[in-house]
């Protein structure tokens, strides 16, 4: 049995009285996610959305890689009134760095542009994305700025030079992914939300790749969204090890 969305019954402390937050994968709606690539192996035209089990952030500062995810939340069970907080969930699924590294998360900013297809998005086609100077396939990208809004970053956790037991489960905080990110969400207008996440953090020399669940992962949880009422937004920061979502099962 799938749960798509579902309410997510949190105690903040001992003894507050509990709480609720409404958590939305990419599975519920016409929620949707894929991940792109300009790449050496993943060309600007290769599609990945109803076949991968995992999405990916990777870049090395535009020597052969670039790959970088589209999600797609159906907001239709937020309300603006009640829900004034977010915060991001993924369950990674592989990290290569042990100390973590920075992923930017852009909105699309053109409501019009928010129905793209899972299964036929790719890099030339990919919404707030132009083709770079350097051409296709190069390990470049380039962002149109008047379709895409940063909304913040978050540091991935790190492997500590262990090899870890996957998934991580990984959850925002305020202060990083915070204001902007709140108010971007409560703007929207199509109940439809395109987030896009990139690896920032690459260099010539540095080779930066994390991959995290999809929809389509048979055991693992898709990307959410926790939407938390104002009184529980500051204590959740810091705390997301207290947000367990639900397997599918």
């Amino acid at each position: 049995m799938e749960r798509k969305v579902f309410y997510l019954l949190a105690m903040l402390t001992l003894f507050a009285p509990l709480s609720w937050a409404l958590v939305i994968t990419t599975e519920y709606g016409n929620g949707a996610d894929a991940y792109i690539g300009n790449d050496s192996q993943v060309s600007s035209t290769s599609t990945a959305g109803t076949a991968a089990t995992e999405l990916r952030s990777r870049y090395n500062g535009g020597g052969s890689r670039f790959q970088c995810t589209y999600l797609r939340f159906d907001l239709s069970e937020m309300t603006n009134e009640t829900f004034v907080g977010a915060l991001l969930q993924l369950e990674f699924t592989y990290i290569k760095s042990s100390t973590g590294r920075r992923l930017d998360v852009y909105g699309l900013i053109d409501e019009s542009l928010d129905n793209w297809t899972e299964s036929t998005l790719c890099y030339q086609n990919a919404p707030g994305m132009l083709q770079p100077s350097q051409g296709w396939n190069t390990g470049y990208y380039l962002l149109d700025e008047t379709k895409l809004q940063w909304l913040g970053f978050f540091n991935t956790p790190g492997t500590g030079g262990q090899t870890p037991t996957y998934p991580i489960t990984f959850t925002s905080n305020t202060t990083d992914l915070g204001t902007a990110f709140s108010d971007f969400l409560a703007a929207d207008t199509n109940k439809l939300v395109t987030l896009v996440i990139i690896n920032s953090t690459g260099t010539s020399s540095i080779n930066c790749e994390d991959r995290f669940a999809s929809k389509e992962h048979a055991t693992f949880t898709a990307p959410a969204l926790v939407l938390v009422p104002e009184p529980m937004t500051l204590a959740l920061v810091g705390l997301g090890g207290l947000i367990s979502l639900r397997r599918r099962g």
